[in-house]
């Protein structure tokens, strides 16, 4: 990650250039930094609740709970099938790629640590499903955002994006299905078992933190509630469940938490505060971008040049094009969203494309491309919370399946 923080820190320092020779002064991009950092306070506060609720959940027993009992329940040939179900079913109904991964996703990985299951091909699997519903459910602010800036129904949105989805995701299901089959789940070593339970009070109780986040989102508290209310109910089962003191707890927050018995280290350490703040930097960074952008007008610039785009290889094609370089420039999809809708719309409009077809195509672009790129904090953050590299990303199928397959399409369509 230090790498993408520095090429991004570089990065910086080239827009700040380019502001100064476009007349602008130092103090003036600074502002300029500041008014796109104060865009995303918000998720940065979530990300480092995140930390302290992966922390907190290994600390309250919670995830040694999933563990034990999963292990138990899942047919061992299923598991990466499960894992892809249930993550694509629970980013539907909450709509939060990054609140399914700090939760289902880490549960998932560290059954297959525990289980042996290559965790590479288990985040993988994981970004498929979180993306599933990032992009598909009527609950998830990327699809709400594109509906507003497009000027289309959610709901036909949500319809259209099922339909355009489909074979995508059966794809996906038939190569999980495969590599379930060659990568089963394992009985775990009766020794690390033995292990929990002597570390941990393994009971239906310590399941309380996750009851909250799957909970709460359904009824429709904040999400920043539904975090601290988490948070507290782990830390409230930490301290009488599991008998931990205030300090060790306070330190697993913040620091993550370290197993006293090293059998289950390598399964249950990690979390914290300090395990996301290098994907808060990343995304400081790419904020900053945005408002660079934004204030020097260099968006102006480009529109003409993304006009002679479509004439040359079309508008899917260049709404692909323009999805992966906004997103590798400013890190986010809610750019990706806005930078195809304001290029492209005249160019949909002239061929007599009708709206919903310009909210689709965003949604089979800018949703899924960014979690394919490094840096972006689609694929930096939930990496960081599953704790893989970007060698799981190839594994992500969904994420790439849907531009490809639909792009497909249209050509088929067209011929």
């Amino acid at each position: 990650m230090r790498y993408i923080i520095t090429a991004l820190i570089i990065g910086y320092f080239v827009f700040m250039l380019i502001g100064v020779r476009m007349g602008y002064s130092i103090p003036d991009i600074f502002r300029m930094s500041l008014n796109g950092l104060k865009t995303a306070l918000t998720l940065m506060i979530i990300l480092l609740l995140i930390g302290v609720l992966t922390g907190s959940w290994r600390s309250a027993g919670s995830i040694v709970t999933f563990i034990y009992y999963g292990i138990q329940l899942i047919k061992p040939r299923l598991f990466l099938v499960v894992t892809f179900v249930l993550t694509c079913l629970m980013s539907y109904a909450l709509g939060t790629s990054f609140g399914v991964a700090g939760t289902a996703g880490v549960i998932f990985m560290a059954l297959a640590r525990s289980g042996g299951v290559d965790p590479t091909i288990t985040a993988g699997v994981i970004l498929s499903g979180i993306y599933f519903g990032d992009r598909t459910s009527p609950a998830s602010s990327t699809a709400f955002t594109v509906a507003s800036v497009t000027g289309t129904d959610l709901y036909t949105n949500v319809r259209n994006m099922l339909k355009t989805g489909l074979i995508p995701w059966l794809i996906c299901l038939a190569v999980y299905s495969f590599l379930s089959i060659k990568n089963p789940l394992a009985a775990v070593d009766q020794e690390v078992m033995d292990a929990f339970e002597s570390v941990f009070n393994i009971s239906a109780v310590t399941l309380i933190p996750a009851a909250v986040i799957l909970i709460f989102p359904l009824i429709h508290v904040p999400i920043l509630i539904t975090l601290g209310s988490s948070i507290a109910a782990a830390a409230a089962v930490s301290l009488t469940v599991q008998k931990e003191s205030v300090a060790s707890l306070i330190h697993t927050m913040i620091l993550g938490y370290h197993s006293p018995v090293s059998e289950i280290s390598s399964v249950i350490d990690g979390g914290g505060m300090i395990s996301m703040l290098g994907t808060v930097v990343i995304v400081a960074l790419a904020c900053s971008y945005t408002g660079i952008m934004n204030g020097t007008g260099m968006i102006e610039l480009i529109r003409s040049r993304a006009d002679k785009l479509t004439a040359r290889i079309g508008l899917f094609p260049s709404m692909m094009l323009i999805s992966l370089i906004s997103s590798s420039i400013f890190c986010n999809q809610v750019v990706a969203i806005i930078m195809n809708k304001e290029l492209l719309q005249k160019s949909y409009e002239t061929s007599g494309k009708a709206p919903e077809e310009l909210a689709i195509d965003i949604e089979n672009t800018a949703i899924t491309l960014p979690s394919l790129i490094p840096w972006c904090i689609l694929c930096s953050v939930p990496l960081a919370i599953l704790g893989v590299t970007y060698a799981a990303v190839p594994f992500a199928i969904y994420s790439y399946a849907i531009p490809l397959v639909n792009l497909i399409g249209k050509y088929i369509h067209r011929t």
